[in-house]
């Protein structure tokens, strides 16, 4: 069962513990406080239940897990007027029934919630009667009447009638029938006397446990080694709770206590020794659970405080950010939510130690002072920034205003250049004020350009006359052949050329598209122009002829060097002259053929 969940009340049918037989003598064990409280009666809705006061094993208290933190200091809640009593009454409105699960940390580190040790009392005289023997196992006798209900409250009737969500520690169910050699088993750890007294072998001591009515002794023996078997059978459901996934520290607590309560000086017949062995064994595995959880918990309180820290730490990088580079409006809206944060990283993580909390609460509280110190600052040297940006595009507005009639286009164009330089390193006012003077700047500049574009037009149309013209004049050049005559197509592209002059401009899209086609007819005249001089240059010819009358001479030479080497019969020499001959061949191969060009 999770701390969260109500516990059983000790009148609710489930969780009454194995009540005694009523002749039980003496020396039957005292009832537990939640078997008292029963006889009782029910007690009253919200009453505090019986503190603990056994001292062998006491239960390590834990704080709720999920507790906010109420050492923010009240005055510091919001920024504004009306605010200042936010943190003060941040608990005081929960419900009643929700106060045990919301107390701040402080109240939790001194003591459990002691709603919570009530199932644990019921759990333990649970157990506890079901371990105590009978000797004549009776039916439970009468229950006082349960008081009237309350108004407002459900009657006892009621939570007697209701199923518990969750039992708090699994309970020992009346065995009727167990093995005949486990209760025989049992009997051979107790004795019989001659008056009556039952007594069982305790380790090394001998413990009377009871009294017997009846004249044989094995029977008498019976009901004690019974109840032996429902102390094993309860070590073994503990164990089952031990083997859980999950535990919270509470549960492990209350477990522990039920260990102690019913492993103290058992009224049973068996081996006792054995018994507690396993239930040392299961207290330390509970320890061992306990002390797993303490180390979460810490290890949460050390995540916790370092979210904490990360966030103050963000709050102050915040507020240390340059005035001219911060977001207004973003760091506005970040300190707005600042406190909301707060409470909800309280409400999620595991609490802080107060020192901790409070100087983290005052890092926070002075870095909200200073952020609104420095906006305040920040936006009083804005106001006289924008007065200053108004006058100074009041007296660029003026300007514009006064060349907006201008028919002086270059000029004028780039005038209103240098003036939008201007408005662009003036510096910026606020967004309304310098958005309705961009307005009066542009419509001035509007007016200007409006009319140069109208003048523009004119001229567009009139270049696009002669674009008609130079398109026709290409396509005549283009037409030109100058492999029909050098001479013929030069005189052609000048008079192409000449007429092109006389056209005019053009737009400027089509411009270099037109010239480019010009541009390729002219290469092409050159290049024609080039190759018939050179080839019929007498300067050409004569280098030719020289180069190959030498090439046929060193052919000669090396082919007599090629005899001489055939007949001498050295072969390497005989390799180097057919490369050399070779090589003059071609070399006079390519001569010939310059020389056939240029005929």
């Amino acid at each position: 069962m999770s701390e969260s969940e109500t516990p059983v009340p000790a009148s609710s049918p489930a969780a009454q513990p194995i009540e005694p037989a009523a002749d039980q003598g003496a020396d039957q064990p005292s009832p537990s406080p939640a078997a008292a409280a029963e006889e009782n009666g029910p007690a009253p809705e919200g009453a505090e239940p019986i503190a603990q006061t056994d001292g062998a094993e006491p239960a390590v208290t834990e704080q709720p897990a999920e507790q906010p933190s109420t050492s923010a200091p009240a005055a510091d809640a919001e920024p504004g007027a009306g605010q200042t009593g936010e943190r003060t009454g941040e608990h005081a409105a929960e419900p009643d029934a929700d106060q045990a699960a919301e107390q701040p940390s402080a109240q939790a580190s001194a003591a459990e919630p002691t709603a919570s040790e009530e199932p644990a009392e019921e759990d333990a005289a649970s157990s506890t009667g079901a371990a105590a023997p009978s000797p004549k196992p009776g039916r439970p006798g009468p229950k006082p009447a349960a008081p009237g209900p309350r108004p407002g409250a459900p009657s006892p009737a009621a939570l007697a009638a209701k199923k518990p969500s969750a039992a708090l520690l699994p309970v020992v169910p009346p065995v009727t029938e167990y093995d005949a050699e486990q209760i025989a088993a049992a009997k051979a750890f107790g004795t019989v006397a001659e008056d009556g007294a039952v007594t069982v072998q305790d380790g090394t001591q001998v413990r009377t446990v009871g009294t017997a009515g009846e004249a044989d002794h094995d029977a008498a023996l019976e009901p004690f080694a019974r109840a032996y078997l429902d102390l094993v059978a309860f070590l073994d459901l503990t164990q089952t709770t031990l083997n859980a996934p999950e535990h919270t520290q509470n549960e492990l607590n209350r477990l522990l206590e039920n260990l102690r309560k019913n492993m103290k000086e058992p009224k049973v017949v068996g081996d006792i020794p054995a018994l507690r062995a396993r239930a040392a064994e299961l207290r330390e595995q509970a320890k061992a659970k306990i002390h797993a959880l303490e180390a979460e918990r810490a290890s949460q309180r050390e995540e916790a405080t370092r979210r904490r820290t990360e966030f103050v730490e963000s709050i102050e990088a915040l507020v240390a950010t340059d005035p001219e580079q911060i977001s207004w409006r973003n760091a506005g809206e970040t300190m707005r939510q600042m406190v909301p944060t707060w409470k909800q990283m309280q409400t999620d993580d595991v609490s802080l130690d107060r020192p901790t909390e409070d100087a983290l609460w005052k890092r926070l509280s002075a870095a909200r002072a200073t952020f609104d110190r420095m906006r305040k600052q920040f936006f009083s040297q804005l106001d006289a920034k924008h007065a200053e940006a108004a006058q100074i595009k009041e007296d660029l507005i003026a300007r514009a205003e006064a060349m907006q009639e201008s028919t002086d286009w270059g000029p004028t164009v780039r005038a209103y250049k240098g003036l939008m330089d201007e408005w662009r390193r003036a510096p910026r006012g606020s967004r309304k004020k310098d958005d309705a003077q961009w307005k009066r700047f542009k419509a001035a500049q509007d007016t200007f350009f409006q009319a140069r574009n109208a003048d523009l037009h004119e001229t567009e149309a009139e270049q696009r006359q002669n674009l008609e013209v130079k398109e026709a004049l290409l396509t005549e050049a283009e037409a030109i052949d100058p492999s029909a005559g050098v001479d013929q197509a030069k005189k052609t592209l000048r008079s192409v050329q000449d007429r092109w002059e006389e056209a005019g401009k053009v737009p400027r899209g089509d411009m270099r598209r037109i010239d480019e086609r010009l541009r390729a007819v002219e290469r092409a005249v050159k290049n024609a122009e080039q190759e018939e001089w050179r080839r019929t240059d007498p300067r050409t010819k004569a280098r030719v002829e020289g180069a190959s009358s030498q090439l046929h001479s060193a052919i000669a030479s090396y082919q007599e060097a090629l005899d001489k080497a055939v007949a001498g019969g050295d072969p390497k020499k005989i390799a180097e002259a057919e490369a050399a001959l070779e090589a003059r061949k071609e070399w006079l191969a390519v001569i010939e053929r310059s020389a056939r060009d240029l005929g």
